[in-house]
């Protein structure tokens, strides 16, 4: 039996990147869907696709760091599905770039649509949720969170931000009846930030495809663990060294060629940058 249809949802990010893929598969389980994206464009186009595969689907302009933005995405989600019973943190921003370089701006809204934005929308949403007993929050984090990314410090240090943020949340939610998993991916294929770049990651790491994320965040609703990884290769056992030695779990990632590639793609923005 599928337990997921039927079941409302907010999905932020959805125009681009993972979060079309996100759409489908939550489409598929038979999910109903508030689309929310700053281009409402590409939010019609996919809201029609979802309506095809016969679930309730709404485009929403959102810019998840304003307020009043925020607040008007709720009011409307509530407006059209009468209930909202997920809620998943997408939106994101990443720059990889040498950090005595970056724009204090990018720094600014890099946290705050990747960290701040999210927290604020869930403390929006969550009453509603643990008024009904019933709701599962979803944070799209990184692999970066949880074991650095050099040349992309200000992405990393929010990613680690919502993942920690989301675990204490999780405690706090544990018999209110609302869930909070951190659904956590390595480089992703074809779509989304990693794959802009135009380089494939290191074969010592390698990608995943943005099904495999989607999948991951199904399983994640139905099955309710605190966190999942989406990656290529093992990482729980570079995330155990860390604990134990940070140094030695840097030279496993300068070793894997991680932050030579990293380092590359930081130098390939300077020289563009650099140009007349």
């Amino acid at each position: 039996m599928n337990e997921l249809a039927g079941l409302n949802a907010i999905l932020t990010g959805a125009s681009g990147g993972i979060g079309t893929y996100i759409a489908r598969a939550l489409a598929m389980q038979g999910v109903n869907l508030v689309l929310a994206a700053r281009s409402v464009d590409k939010l019609e186009t996919l809201a029609g696709e979802m309506r095809a595969l016969g679930v309730t689907a709404e485009a929403v302009a959102c810019d998840v760091c304003d307020e009043d933005s925020r607040q008007a995405l709720i009011a409307r989600a509530i407006e059209v599905l009468g209930h909202v019973d997920i809620l998943i943190n997408n939106a994101g921003v990443e720059e990889v770039v040498h950090f005595e370089l970056q724009d204090p701006e990018m720094i600014r809204a890099t946290i705050d649509t990747n960290l701040l934005a999210p927290m604020l929308l869930t403390r929006s949403l969550l009453p509603h949720m643990i008024e009904r007993n019933s709701g599962h929050v979803i944070n799209i984090s990184s692999l970066s969170g949880r074991t650095g990314m050099p040349y992309g410090s200000a992405y990393a240090g929010s990613k680690a931000g919502i993942a920690e943020w989301g675990l204490s949340l999780a405690v706090e939610m544990k018999d209110r009846g609302v869930a909070v998993t951190n659904v956590i991916p390595g480089f992703v294929s074809d779509a989304g930030m990693h794959a802009r770049k135009g380089r494939p990651a290191p074969n010592a790491i390698g990608e995943v495809t943005p099904e495999k994320v989607a999948a991951a965040v199904v399983k994640a609703l139905n099955k309710k663990p605190l966190e999942i990884f989406v990656t290529k290769r093992p990482v729980k056992p570079l995330i155990a060294l860390k604990a134990l030695s940070t140094n030695a779990a840097l030279k496993v990632g300068e070793t894997m060629g991680v932050v030579s590639y990293l380092r590359t793609l930081a130098d390939d923005r300077a020289r563009k940058n650099q140009k007349p």
